[in-house]
């Protein structure tokens, strides 16, 4: 009995220390993983509206002429971040936000610059995040 109680207890011992020893060493020795690097914001059809690097375009979706139409893309963000990205690199665009509301897990942002209006509709979901970009001139309201 004591040395059942012994093998158990020596085995417990093993599966609780093995794996924080494993970590330790790579600790020491550097991990060899390469970090992850993040792809950099970049423009699609509209020059005006930057878009973060985690998401792409859906092309079937995507309907651009003249400058003006619906961007759609698609990626693994958050809904929240990516809101606020778009606050700011939007600003940096000469873009003036005029509302935002959150609905059911969706956010909505409008912006004006000069003749022109865009929205942008995020929806996050388990799958992944939604991104709507409509660019339209103002006087097609």
């Amino acid at each position: 009995m004591k040395r059942v109680l012994l093998y158990s207890i020596t085995l417990l011992m093993m599966v609780v220390f093995i794996p924080g020893c494993a970590e330790l060493k790579e600790n020491f020795q550097g991990s060899t993983s390469t970090p992850s690097v993040k792809p950099s914001p970049r423009y699609f059809d509209f020059n005006d509206v930057l878009v973060p690097g985690g998401l792409n375009k859906d092309t079937k979706e995507s309907y651009i002429t003249n400058a003006h139409g619906r961007l759609v893309l698609s990626g693994r963000l958050e809904s929240g971040s990516l809101a606020q990205f778009f606050i700011t690199s939007m600003y940096s665009d000469g873009w003036t936000a005029l509302n935002q509301y959150e609905y059911q897990g969706s956010i909505k942002l409008f912006f004006k610059k000069s003749e022109r209006i865009a929205s942008i509709l995020i929806t996050e979901n388990p799958l992944g995040t939604r991104v709507e970009i409509w660019v339209i001139p103002q006087g097609k309201i």
